[in-house]
This record gives C-alpha cells, structure tokens and sequence, in this order.
C-alpha cells in the first residue's frame, strides 16, 4: 500500500457515501461507525422497533435501546483531550481516578490514530519514560504524585510540540500529534510510552530534541515534589521503524482493566503512584481519528443488518454476533474488513441491493 494511500481510500469512500445520507429513513437505525481499523458493531434493527401494531415499548426494550446507543458513542464525547479530561468512570473517594486501568475505548483510539499514520510511521517516534526509582519514591510519598507529574508533564510536552510545530515553514502545516499509554512495570512503577509526530517531513530536524525532552520530565519532577531528582536515564526517544500499532499493541493489552492499578498496588506502592488516566490524544489526533472514522448512512445500514451473514460467508467481510452480558442487552455484531478496497466492494454490493429493491438514481462511486 502507497504512502497514505489508507488516508486516502478512506476520504474516497467517505465521498461516495455523501449522497446516501440524504436518502429517507436514514435516521431509522442506530449508528454504525467504521473506525480506521476498518473494524465496526453493529445492533440489527430499527431504533423504533416495537413488539406489535399499537403495542408500547416494555422496561427491557428500552434498556435494549440504551445500550444500543451506549455502544456507538459519539467521539467528541469520550476520551482525553491533550490530556486534561479524563477517561475514567466518576469514583467515590474509596476508588479514586484511574482505579479501572485503560478503557476498551481508549485502547481502540490509540489504535486508529496509530492505523491512520501507519504509512507515514518515519515521521514518527516514541518517547518512553521511565520512573527513575527516587522519583517513583518521591511520587508516591506525594498526595496524587504520579498523576499530578502526568498531567504537568503532558501539558507541557504538549505546548512544547505545538511551539515547535508552528514554527516549521513548509507548505503545509504540521500538526502536534501524539498519543500515549501508561503501561504498569513488573516492579509496579507506571511507564508512559508517547508516540508523537516527531518530523515535518524527511529530511528536516527534529521537532523535539533529546534534550528538550528531558528538561520537560526534570522539570514536571520539580514541579510535583519540590525535588532536583537526577532524572538523566528518564527518557528514551526514538524513530519508529515498524508498524507503531504493533508497537504499541503489548501496552495495550496490559493495560486494560483494573489489573493495571492492582499491579501497581501489589508491588507495595500506594495509589499515589496510580495514574490518573492511562491513555490520552492530543486534540489534533482526536480530528484525525474523527476524519477516518465513516459512518454509514442509515439506508445502508438495513442492508448490511440483513445481508451480514451472507457477506461474511462469500468473504466480503469477517463478522460474528457479539452476545453482551447483562439482562435486557441486545445482540451486537461485531466485524471488521481486511483492507479499504474490501470496504468499497460491500458498499457497492449493498448499493445494488438497495438500487433493486426501491429503484434508487443515486450513484455510488461517482466522487
């Protein structure tokens, strides 16, 4: 696959959709987003189904519908902005913020922003820091230590990026894109693995240099605790040479649920040293994320709920039914396509079911 050609493709698809939105009973479905991953859930049915002619809709039936939309939530709505809101579920002062270890949800931002740059990793690094033990001790003897050096220490890199992004002159502009995972170490000290546009373009300098980088950790040290704590072996910078979702997706995975915060209270540290937020976007990151992720017209959606099965038998796409737990949840089916060109064969398949079924003159294709 070219350079960009995924940003590309995507932007194509999005285009060709555009005259579906306006076709009527758009809005008679819930939701289904296709993420940059090319992954999506789906609920198959109508928003407005009822169990018979003048029949109303029962206390299950709306639970149903709740979680039907609990499923597919809006993107400006969750998630970190340059990582002052947080991604946690509000606690009580017994489970305080990030007592849940990263959201599912956050893991799969952090894995669309990495899709969408892919193609375009050598612009790329990873800066990791690492809790010198000193530190991590001053932290943890620190009223919310750890994720009061997070937050000074992302503000910071934050603006830092941003200054240095504004001060590149090229034809276009360069964006601070970044994003972030805390991942919990075998010895219970939190590290943060930051991916963030590191270049304007080949053969340019580096946006951010080695040592700016780490005066930002000496001085979000310095900040939190009062402390000068040497914190030369903090930081380690560099490019990215493989697929930054690979790289990324092990801290993922150890990330999610609460046995994150629990590792880190099982090696004898308090939840002072707990993060208060395990993952995080950048604003611009978030815009990149939003711009890739389609959501397909509701028209399009009735044909792809019942034809599913049938698509994933020929191959067009992978899909199963997701059972969620709880009494009153609905049936979800989860899926995803292999690449962008197998997105654009179902849609054009779906179209042709639509096009036979009501006679429709719009034209799917024509961009």
């Amino acid at each position: 696959m070219a350079a960009a050609d995924l940003q590309a493709q995507l932007a194509d698809i999005r285009a060709s959709l555009a005259p579906f939105y306006r076709v009527p009973g758009s809005a008679s479905y819930y939701p289904v987003r296709v993420r940059p991953t090319l992954g999506f859930s789906m609920v198959p049915r109508r928003k407005a189904e009822r169990a018979g002619p003048g029949s109303h809709r029962d206390a299950s039936a709306r639970r149903r519908e709740q979680m039907a939309w609990a499923l597919a939530p809006a993107l400006a709505g969750a998630g970190l902005v340059d990582g002052f809101e947080s991604d946690a579920s509000p606690f009580d002062g017994r489970n305080p913020a990030g007592a849940c270890g990263l959201t599912r949800h956050g893991a799969k931002l952090v894995e669309d922003f990495c899709r969408v740059w892919r193609n375009r990793k050598h612009l790329f690094a990873v800066w990791t820091v690492t809790l010198p033990p000193d530190l991590a001790a001053a932290l943890d003897g620190t009223e919310q230590g750890f994720a009061r050096f997070q937050s000074v220490l992302r503000r910071r890199f934050s603006e830092s990026l941003a200054r240095a992004c504004r001060r590149e002159r090229g034809r276009l502009p360069v964006e601070p894109d970044w994003c972030f995972v805390c991942e919990p170490q075998k010895s219970g000290r939190p590290h943060l693995h930051f991916v963030f546009r590191s270049r304007s373009r080949m053969g340019r300098p580096w946006l951010l240099s080695t040592g700016a980088l780490d005066r930002l950790i000496e001085n979000a040290a310095r900040v939190v605790t009062g402390l000068s704590v040497d914190c030369a072996a903090a930081g380690n910078v560099q490019s990215i040479q493989k697929d930054m979702g690979r790289y990324l997706s092990s801290y993922l995975k150890k990330g999610v649920g609460e046995t994150a915060a629990i590792t880190v209270l099982l090696s004898g540290w308090t939840w002072n040293l707990i993060p208060g937020q395990w993952w995080g976007l950048s604003a611009s990151a978030r815009r990149v994320v939003a711009c890739h992720t389609i959501e397909l017209p509701g028209c399009l959606v009735h044909w792809l709920s019942l034809m599913w099965p049938q698509m994933s038998g020929s191959g067009l796409l992978k899909a199963c039914i997701w059972q969620a737990p709880g009494p009153g949840a609905p049936a979800v089916v989860v899926g995803n396509w292999s690449n962008p060109g197998q997105f654009r064969d179902s849609m054009v398949y779906l179209f042709g079911l639509m096009r036979d079924a009501i006679g429709s003159a719009v034209t799917f294709g024509v961009t």
